[in-house]
């Protein structure tokens, strides 16, 4: 971890200290030569002395004039690259936040506009009872619970998979070029983990699980009919008992038919 930081860290000044180098290096140059014009046909010492003089005082000024610029310049980047990472999170889980999620999902549909294949899926991830965790052990605990149902989801997924809060208690997942087989692996590993977390606020049991509804897709629809489906999956899995993954799959021609209830 500390040479993940420092690595950062000298990232993050090497342009701070190119830009005051190539600036300094600029500056003597124009002063050294603005100097030479000025005092040419002078003696040789004098003539030196100036050109010399005038480099070595435009350095001194120059050097650290720029290393402030630059370093405000590179705080500046930093916090607009933080401002932009916080408007598409969701604060508290640190997954993305609804209306980007969407977003990302719509683009990844007109990106792949015209490929052969757009096979995915989409889940739709809700928490059990969750009003009565927050009712028995209170709004602390429950704000804990979503974000071990986030750290459960981001760690069953891919690298390149979606996630986001899509609302209260609902987390979306976007599979994008799985396999039935694998996004179904995915759904039940994204249960069973949370079904398996043991979680004792104040000493009292709180059972965690969550239902999942799911949409396969061979020919991604937009987000908002994809979610439709998949929501209407998720109630099915909240009627039949909850704690539980129950899947759609939709075919190219628009078809749909059931494929998995666990």
């Amino acid at each position: 971890m500390d040479n993940f930081g420092t690595g950062n860290a000298g990232r993050s000044w090497a342009p701070v200290a190119r830009y005051a180098l190539l600036g300094t290096t600029a500056c003597v140059a124009v002063a050294a030569g603005a100097a030479a014009i000025l005092f040419h046909g002078q003696a040789d010492g004098i003539f030196w002395r100036a050109v010399i003089g005038a480099g070595v005082v435009a350095g001194v000024v120059a050097a650290p004039l720029l290393a402030l610029i630059a370093n405000e310049r590179r705080k500046f980047g930093a916090l607009k690259s933080e401002i932009s990472r916080l408007s598409s999170v969701d604060a508290l889980t640190s997954v993305l936040n609804g209306g980007v999620f969407a977003s990302l999902i719509d683009a990844f549909r007109s990106s792949s506009a015209g490929s052969s294949r757009r096979q995915g899926a989409l889940l739709v991830v809700d928490i059990d009872d969750f009003r009565a965790i927050n009712a028995r052990f209170g709004h602390a605990w429950g704000d804990e619970v979503l974000k071990i149902v986030a750290g459960a989801i981001k760690s069953s997924v891919r690298t390149g998979d979606l996630v986001g809060r899509i609302g209260g208690e609902e987390f979306g997942v976007f599979l994008p070029g799985a396999s039935k087989e694998n996004a179904e692996r995915v759904a039940e590993r994204i249960r069973g983990s949370i079904s398996d977390t043991i979680l004792e606020p104040g000493g009292r049991n709180c059972p965690l699980t969550v239902s999942v509804g799911a949409v396969l897709f061979e020919d991604q629809l937009e987000f908002d009919e994809m979610f439709r489906k998949a929501d209407g999956r998720l109630s099915e899995a909240k009627a039949r008992g909850r704690n539980r993954v129950e899947f759609v799959q939709v075919s190219g021609n628009g078809d749909e038919r059931s494929t998995l209830n666990a």
